[in-house]
């Protein structure tokens, strides 16, 4: 099976790494090139040998000669080998976005995507443009635009760019016009399930674009979550240094993990199953979003659902007939046991996150199957993806633009590249956005939606303006409250044992054991400390992981950065405490070097209100208080109380150090929403209306977790799906297709 997966290049970090850690000795590059050999390929990969659009047409383009690019670009310089860095006169953080050969110094990796040589080439950074449509031709912005407004005609004496083909030919030659109903942007948790439900209309061509590439196998082993952060199905996105967050994590940055892949972050997450609290969409509707109060999306997280656990039995809450599965894992760990028992005495009940009521703890449901992942792509999109001849995949296809005609602000279809060639496809019916929270607004902005003064500053015409990439929320941590273990219950194991028990995994038939789980993971609580602002609702969510203890007080910052190993062996718990209903906003922008290849610039701004600490550090303080519990006791399990390397000055345990911790090692468990924002007309920041329709802009919607007003009580997965089932409904019911699926 070709590989198309490429692992993490940790090699810079291990470079420098101050003390020895295990990932980054021989034997822990030899786990990653055995990950790679044994799951780097995708039982997929035989679609990405069907091209729908191969000839190309007179609508695809390659870039052959370009004149007077924008001044103040960097030279960027040759291709490296390694993945591109931030240069030292740049204040934006965060990689280009395009493909990179890596190599390892240890063993030898395929190309990210071997066909793209337009992007390795140093001619490529000449050509950042991005793409829309003024009229009955399209025109194309490029960085000579960016200074002086000039739009160049793609068939025009100023066009730079030429067709893939004979020019003496286009006047015998009609043009060929790919065109489909609809056109989705982003094969990830939401996007997925709008291809499955809008494809069940036959006489619709659905069209379904995916920047990444097919779902690896080693997305399945649920233990492996790791290793995917940073590889090439991440997009590899960092927050921009601020005051108050990441302090002391390299760069002063914190890396925000989202998935690059057929079945975006539903691939690379933790796999957690969690919808949320009943006040939150009730709290939607009370914005004026009509239809998104908790009665009224129940029934669509129901209609995904497969549920296999007891909690299944509860009809009232559950679905048992969808076609995503969820389940606990067969093989529960130890420390997950103590640690609900520990809860439990504490006073919090056994509880179903998922039914009446949200406080409590218990062991977590979680989107898999016999052991293995159950992605958006592996639940909604395999089981139809060889019947339904009226779905189109294209995967690697980065999205440059949505073509908008501009006098009557109607979404025609959008723009795309692929293996260095530039596409233009059509929609009839509707384009649909759901490229995720960092990602839906980046598009939207670059074609040329989105706040005007942004979007002035770089001269890119304003077709919306709107507040898109405001109101970014998130739930904010800790990676550094750790509790040590004893023999009776670590499960650290060497590498070599890691390595066998890998091999293990992949010859076994029936795919059970230690790396078919998560570890601590699994378990999860909610609480409400004295600032919660509703007594029916908790504020604070409880996760657990595995740590290396002594690695980790070593080199936390490189041990951060270059996690690879599986979650199931540690010696140490780390506590993170979720914060659930922060009050501060953050906000993402367009890279203002390279707008359309470099990362969004994202400003997390957490601890910007003083509530938002106070909340946690409180949930700290409750936190070392299981401590008293018999589980602890009994298991001689206790908080490690060694202040962490930039906490050193402060006393362990003391509101100061707590904050030191939470603003020195921030943590977030990768929910970013609200930068597309739901709302009536009259909320200055919404983006779409409560049926998720662009303002300002016909025939275009967003249909995401970047949605979102306010932030679940939960993990954000679920939510996601629950909105890829409600706006497939609404876009049937629009089109006069709701009780007509053939």
């Amino acid at each position: 099976m070709t590989s198309n997966w490429v692992p993490p290049d940790i090699t810079p970090i291990c470079v420098e790494q101050a003390a020895p850690l295990t990932q980054c000795s021989q034997a822990g590059f030899m786990f990653l090139a055995l990950v790679t050999q044994l799951f780097g390929g995708s039982v997929d990969n035989v679609y990405s040998k069907i091209n729908p659009f191969a000839p190309p047409s007179k609508h695809d383009y390659t870039v052959t000669s370009y004149h007077g690019y924008h001044e103040s670009l960097p030279d960027l310089g040759p291709v490296p080998l390694d993945p591109i860095k931030p240069r030292a006169h740049s204040t934006q953080i965060g990689p280009i976005i395009h493909p990179t050969h890596y190599k390892s110094h240890s063993y030898d990796r395929p190309n990210r995507f071997s066909e793209s040589e337009f992007f390795l080439s140093p001619e490529y950074h000449k050509y950042d443009v991005p793409f829309s449509k003024f009229g009955s031709e399209r025109a194309i912005i490029d960085y000579n635009f960016l200074k002086t407004g000039k739009f160049y005609d793609a068939f025009g004496a100023d066009s730079k760019v030429s067709p893939k083909v004979d020019k003496s030919k286009r006047s015998r030659k009609k043009r060929s016009v790919k065109e489909y109903d609809f056109i989705i942007v982003g094969a990830g948790s939401a996007g997925c399930v709008i291809a499955n439900r809008l494809s069940e209309v036959k006489k619709w061509k659905i069209l379904l674009l995916e920047a990444g590439p097919e779902e690896p196998e080693v997305t399945s082993v649920p233990s492996f979550a790791p290793v995917l952060g940073r590889s090439n199905i991440d997009w590899l996105y960092r927050t921009q240094p601020e005051e108050l967050t990441c302090r002391a994590q390299r760069g002063q940055t914190c890396a925000w993990l989202s998935g690059r892949v057929m079945g975006g972050s539903s691939a690379i997450n933790y796999v957690v199953y969690m919808r949320g609290n009943k006040r939150d969409y009730d709290d939607w509707a009370s914005l004026g979003n009509n239809g998104w109060s908790y009665k009224e999306v129940l029934p669509y997280f129901k209609k995904s659902e497969h549920n296999r656990d007891i909690e299944g039995v509860d009809e009232k809450y559950h679905g048992y007939d969808g076609p995503l599965n969820v389940e606990r894992f067969s093989y529960i760990d130890q420390n997950v046991v103590m640690l609900v028992k520990a809860f439990n005495e504490k006073g919090l009940p056994l509880t179903d996150f998922n039914g009446r009521n949200q406080f409590g703890t218990m062991v977590t449901q979680t989107t898999t199957k016999d052991g293995m992942r159950a992605s958006t792509n592996r639940a909604f999109i395999r089981p139809i993806r060889y019947k339904r001849s009226n779905l189109d995949i294209v995967t690697d296809a980065l999205v440059t633009g949505i073509i908008i005609e501009p006098n009557e602000k109607v979404a025609c279809g959008v723009t795309y590249i692929k293996n260095g060639v530039v596409k233009s496809v059509y929609a009839k019916k509707e384009v649909i956005v759901s490229a995720g929270s960092l990602n839906s607004p980046r598009i939207l902005m670059l074609s040329g939606i989105g706040p005007k003064e942004d979007l002035d500053s770089l001269n890119i015409p304003v077709f919306s303006n709107l507040k898109v990439g405001h109101n970014l929320q998130d739930h904010v941590t800790t990676e550094s409250m750790l509790m040590q273990l004893t023999n009776a219950t670590s499960t650290l194991v060497n590498i070599n044992q890691i390595i066998d028990e890998t091999k293990r995994y992949y010859k076994s038939k029936y795919r059970d054991g230690i790396l078919a789980q998560t570890g601590p993971l699994q378990i999860t609580a909610f609480i409400k400390t004295q600032f919660a602002e509703d007594e029916t609702a908790p504020d604070i969510q409880f996760h657990f992981d595995g740590r290396n203890q002594r690695e980790f007080y070593s080199d936390p910052s490189s041990y951060l950065a270059s996690e690879t190993l599986p979650f199931s062996f540690y010696d140490s718990i780390n506590v993170r405490p979720i914060l659930l209903t922060p009050r501060s906003r953050g906000y993402l922008t367009l890279n203002r070097t390279n707008p359309l290849f470099g990362q969004p610039l994202i400003y997390p701004r957490f601890f910007t209100k003083q509530r938002d600490m106070d909340t946690l550090i409180a949930a700290l303080k409750y936190a070392v208080t299981l401590e008293d519990t018999q589980p602890f006791i009994e298991n001689q399990v206790k908080f490690i109380r060694r202040p962490i390397q930039a906490c050193a000055n402060y006393t362990w345990g003391t509101d100061e150090y707590f904050w030191c911790i939470l603003t020195r090692y921030t943590g977030t468990i990768y929910h970013p929403v609200g930068t597309c924002k739901m709302g009536p007309d009259t909320d200055e920041y919404a983006v779409v209306d409560h049926r998720l329709r662009v303002y300002g802009i016909r025939h275009l919607r967003v249909a995401d977790n970047s949605i979102m007003p306010k932030i679940v009580r939960g993990n954000t997965n679920a939510p996601a799906i629950m909105t890829g089932e409600k706006v497939s409904d609404m876009i049937k019911e629009d089109w006069g297709q709701l009780c007509l699926e053939s």
